[in-house]
């Protein structure tokens, strides 16, 4: 058998090595950046386990540096150890399907939304868990201004929002206090987090999502502004099934001795 010249097979060699390199890059940087998302679970999880809902995002449940926090983490973990409540938390970031799952079972708690009247209407909702309100995220330009000053300005424009947010409610309302149409496009499957990136980079011109949530992204993106409101402080409140009255019952008598304790206000404080 002839031999492969020397040269030739360096140069077959080193292809070979550049092409399992960059394979092995591009899997690194795909398992990195799904690490940073949550995971999709149906819940159901049966027996005595509670499958509780969280909205993904910086205020509600997050990966800070390599640990989990949030609002409505830490106090759902509190939750389960001070009332011996076996817990299992799913992050979402799809709105409307949470809800859904919520009706129909596969959750037993989702955690946190606004309390309104579209909420209240379908769920059991708890006190206040902590108070937030809803704002108008867009960008500033390089000196500092801002395309919307009014919410006046909003007539005949387009607000990106989650399906099924409380905020539709208060937008459609500003509309007719206006007098004028604020056209809603209704995103599913993306978390507030992701709405302040979209208007950050220019992919949207505007969203509207929780302060607490804009207030934390503005961190990462200097160029988002969220100076004007679209509600007052609202109250933020866990979502149960009708059905769940008991475990309602149970929650809310927590809530209302937890809230009374140091912890909890070093937790908001902390958030």
């Amino acid at each position: 058998m002839k031999r492969m010249p020397h040269k030739y097979g360096q140069t077959a060699l080193y292809v070979v090595l550049l092409i399992i390199i960059v394979a092995g890059m591009t899997m690194m940087r795909r398992c990195s950046h799904q690490s940073s998302l949550p995971t999709l679970i149906k819940g159901g999880s049966g027996g005595d386990t509670i499958d509780v809902a969280i909205l993904y995002g910086p205020s509600s449940y997050y990966l800070y540096s390599d640990t989990l926090g949030g609002i409505n983490y830490d106090m759902l973990r509190l939750f389960a150890s001070q009332t011996s409540t076996p817990v299992k938390i799913w992050p979402v970031v799809n709105l409307h399907d949470a809800l859904s799952r919520l009706e129909n079972g596969s959750y037993t708690i989702l955690a946190s939304l606004p309390s309104d009247n579209s909420v209240k209407e379908r769920f059991l909702t708890t006190q206040n868990v902590f108070l937030d309100k809803m704002v108008l995220v867009q960008t500033i330009d390089s000196t500092g201004q801002r395309r919307i000053n009014s919410i006046l300005d909003l007539a005949g424009d387009t607000v990106h929002i989650q399906r099924d947010s409380p905020a539709i409610m208060r937008l459609r309302r500003l509309s007719k206090e206006i007098g004028s149409d604020i056209n809603l496009a209704l995103e599913e499957g993306m978390s507030e987090e992701y709405l302040c990136m979209a208007v950050a980079t220019g992919k949207m011109k505007q969203a509207v999502v929780n302060e607490r949530i804009a207030r934390r992204m503005q961190k990462q993106y200097p160029n988002l502004n969220f100076e004007k409101p679209v509600s007052f402080t609202q109250f933020q409140v866990w979502l149960f099934s009708p059905e769940d009255s008991v475990l309602f019952n149970k929650t809310e008598q927590w809530l209302t001795d937890f809230k009374s304790t140091p912890d909890y206000r070093r937790l908001i404080g902390k958030y």
